[in-house]
């Protein structure tokens, strides 16, 4: 499904960028639309995209890259940023953040349950209180686009136990899996003037212009965003195949989307919300046939349990005990079997049955009479 959406001169955007340059691959008519529309905006830069080694060993003419160099290449991404956020029309001063996590290190504060983290982007979005938030989505295939996602969705659960809410948010793709995904589309279309914009506005990211083909293949008639996908729909281009639970155990199926893959090598992420237990970050390395698995505990790196993984062909099924973190919240799992730089899925989330695990009773205390049911 396919539809345009208005914009307004009372609307306040949010755009989440990982990196200097997804502001203009991801929303550059968006951007340019927004303003055409007199509608404010602000722009979130998660890293500074300081761990780009290539392109600075060819540009700078260097090998060795230590710690000062890499600074002084994020500041250069930054003024990029800037100055293409200023060819798409945003004047001065621009509504830009730049909160230098580390490049490529979004999944590791995810999986630290990092709280600094969490409450930044709960700030920026109190504080703007945007009527709409773009974020990169769950399904692409850079780790730190797909590990913010979920980091926004826990802030926007955060967010509405404080009574902050809003209204829209929409996810785009810059690295795109190859398999189709069955997606609610929300698309805007673009001018020819728009479009010969966004490129221009793309080419101002002169440290990435080595991949310049690639780059200005985002600048076309359509810009497109999506609803998150349910946790309950089919996900058939993602490894995760379905999850269920029962008998305290949660059981994950796994389907390979390759037949010349090997799950031997990779690990099972999950990152786990509960209602007692609070926050669970768990990780799993896969074997190759099977066996019994050691779950860590990501947060400690502490072992905590052992798992059952069933592999047959392309197919494994992992059951991990789970009667200590029920009932479940929200549960998000990633299947990181990375061959190169890009992963082969982002992050799932999968579905939870609230009515599983043990029953909670709470008591109102009185020192001068026994406790009464207050359930």
């Amino acid at each position: 499904m396919s539809r345009s959406f208005p914009l307004t001169a009372l609307d306040r955007i949010l755009f989440f960028a990982p990196h200097p340059d997804d502001e203009s691959l991801g929303g550059g008519g968006l951007v340019q639309k927004a303003v055409a529309a007199g509608a404010q905006m602000r722009f979130v830069f998660i890293t500074s995209g300081d761990r780009n080694p290539w392109p600075q060993r060819v540009l700078e003419r260097r090998i060795f890259l230590d710690a000062p160099a890499r600074r002084g290449w994020g500041a250069r991404r930054r003024q990029e940023a800037l100055n293409a956020l200023a060819v798409l029309g945003i004047g001065e001063p621009a509504e830009a953040h730049f909160l230098n996590w580390p490049d490529q290190g979004v999944t590791p504060l995810l999986m630290a349950a990092d709280e600094v983290a969490l409450e930044t982007i709960c700030r920026m979005i109190a504080e703007w209180r945007p009527t709409h938030v773009f974020t990169p989505a769950a399904e692409d295939t850079h780790p730190d686009h797909s590990a913010f996602f979920v980091l926004l969705q826990l802030a926007l659960d955060r967010l509405r136990r404080r009574g902050v809410t809003v209204r829209h948010t929409l996810s785009y793709l810059v690295h795109v899996p190859k398999a189709k995904l069955a997606l609610d589309i929300h698309a805007l279309r673009l001018s020819a003037a728009e479009i010969a914009v966004k490129s221009d506005a793309i080419q101002a990211h002169e440290t990435q212009m080595l991949s310049k083909k690639r780059f200005l293949a985002h600048a076309r008639e359509r810009e497109e965003f999506h609803l998150a996908l349910n946790p309950h729909d089919r996900h058939p281009h993602h490894p995760i195949v379905s999850a269920d639970q029962g008998c305290g155990a949660l059981r994950l199926k796994l389907r390979l989307p390759r037949p010349l893959l090997s799950y031997r090598g990779a690990t099972l992420h999950l990152a786990l919300e509960t209602h007692l237990e609070g926050s669970l970050r768990w990780s799993l390395a896969m074997p190759g046939r099977t066996a019994k698995a050691l779950i860590t505990d990501a947060l400690t790196g502490e072992p905590l349990r052992w798992a059952t993984v069933r592999i047959k062909g392309r197919t494994a099924t992992v059951s991990l005990p789970i009667v200590s973190a029920q009932p479940l919240a929200r549960l998000f799992a990633k299947f990181d079997r990375r061959p190169l730089f890009f992963d082969i899925a982002g992050w799932r989330e999968l579905p939870v049955d609230a009515s599983r695990g043990p029953k909670v009773r709470l008591h109102s205390f009185d020192s001068a009479r026994r406790p009464t049911s207050a359930e």
